[in-house]
């Protein structure tokens, strides 16, 4: 039986969150991360952006874990918003807008 971790609201915490996967037992290796355990898996539970100062940097990480196949990720309200509300008040691409429409 494999393990899952389960890890919740980063919000932009970069730092922290190599150290949480540090201590969970992952290492960064080149461009991804590997665990001992070669069925190890992450699921992300969103609020990946906001507050922290380094929103991209936890965005990277994750999408190099999801495309390596060792993380799933669910969009948090903060990711949402961000699709919708855009910062500098441009109207947000019709691609996010039917995207999260099929979340609901």
């Amino acid at each position: 039986m494999s393990i899952t971790d389960i890890i919740p609201d980063i919000h932009g915490q970069a730092e922290k969150l190599r150290l949480a996967l540090q201590n969970l037992g992952w290492r960064r290796n080149g461009t991804t991360w590997l665990h001992p355990e070669p069925d190890r898996q992450i699921v992300f539970l969103g609020d990946f952006i906001d507050r922290g100062p380094e929103n991209g940097a936890v965005i990277k990480i994750v999408r190099e874990l999801m495309d390596a196949g060792r993380a799933q990720a669910i969009m948090g309200n903060h990711e949402l918003n961000a699709l919708h509300f855009p910062p500098n008040g441009s109207k947000p691409p019709a691609s996010s807008r039917s995207a999260s429409a099929n979340l609901l």
